[in-house]
């Protein structure tokens, strides 16, 4: 059994998503943000950074093993499975960089744009138009990947669409809000939005 600690976050859905896909048995932990429990000490015992989601894998024979962050999920359950690595090197190497790109380049733009455009009290108009284009700009390699891939490592569902999918189902809808000028992330994130497994992860916790 795995436990999942998580919310509901584009970051949260990410786990989620890829224990339905492997078909992985686990149990949901919810946190309420507001309210600061990713920051008891007990979750803190977990995770010292404090942030979800994280995993707890009950089934090893050494012991329970912790994973944060959802890149290391992603690969510690591929590789677990033996599920959504491509196994050639070329296609390989591209589910490591998109899943690179996503949580150190595109997610965190739109973490930023989210502060600066929703939360910040005082609404900065340098920051706010920083961002605003950041993200745009981190839109067109991935439209252009798009453009030629059917996924993001090539051919092949892989962790690297895993990752992406759920910043463009929550994150891209928000900003820029539709995906008319970038069709080919459009079509794509239709075609993984309709996978049984990524329509369920996207609802834990439920």
């Amino acid at each position: 059994m795995i436990d999942l600690h998580t919310t509901a976050t584009a970051n949260g859905y990410k786990a989620s998503i890829m224990l339905e896909e492997v078909g992985l048995s686990y149990r949901v932990l919810d946190y309420d943000l507001v309210k600061g429990e990713h920051m008891k000490p007990e979750y803190l015992a977990l995770n010292p950074v404090g942030r979800v989601p994280t995993i707890v894998d009950h089934d090893v024979p050494d012991g329970p093993v912790t994973v944060y962050g959802t890149p290391a999920i992603l690969l510690y359950l591929a590789e677990k499975t033996g599920q959504l690595l491509p196994s050639r090197p070329a296609a390989r190497a591209k589910a490591y960089e998109w899943l690179g790109i996503v949580s150190s380049d595109i997610a965190p733009a739109y973490s930023g744009q989210f502060v600066f455009n929703v939360i910040a009290p005082a609404k900065d108009p340098w920051a706010i138009g920083f961002y605003d284009k950041l993200c745009l700009r981190l839109l067109a390699p991935m439209e252009s990947r798009l453009a030629a891939s059917r996924h993001l490592a090539g051919d092949d569902y892989s962790i690297a669409d895993v990752i992406a999918y759920p910043v463009a189902a929550v994150s891209m809808k928000r900003f820029p809000g539709d995906l008319a000028g970038h069709p080919n992330i459009a079509r794509w994130a239709a075609e993984v939005g309709a996978r049984p497994a990524v329509q369920r992860g996207m609802k834990v916790p439920r």
